[in-house]
């Protein structure tokens, strides 16, 4: 299911993390510096949308021409998290181990 763009701009600024703020998240929900500066430019890039957008319409960010950098920065972001998410699972003894 698809949620709507107005709910993902609240996770992400409001639950989440703040994504104009991300430093303060480090260790909570962001495990590394890579991750903070993904989430601030992520953040900066979705601001730039949302200025493109009068409406705040999904149809309006889709066309906004700022929304392929969006694309792009959450793709990065998503397999920078994917990665740390699996060094740290790699990283927790096994059961033989214990």
């Amino acid at each position: 299911m698809f949620e709507n763009l107005d709910h993902v701009f609240h996770t992400l600024f409001d639950d989440f993390c703040d994504a104009d703020e991300p430093e303060r998240y480090l260790g909570v929900s962001l495990r590394s510096e890579e991750e903070v500066a993904l989430m601030r430019e992520l953040g900066a890039a979705l601001n730039a949308a949302a200025d493109e957008a009068p409406n705040d319409t999904d149809a309006e960010y889709l066309r906004a021409p700022s929304w392929p950098t969006v694309v792009a920065v959450a793709g990065r972001l998503a397999q920078v998290m994917v990665a740390n998410d699996l060094k740290e699972l790699v990283a927790l003894p096994s059961n033989d181990e214990t």
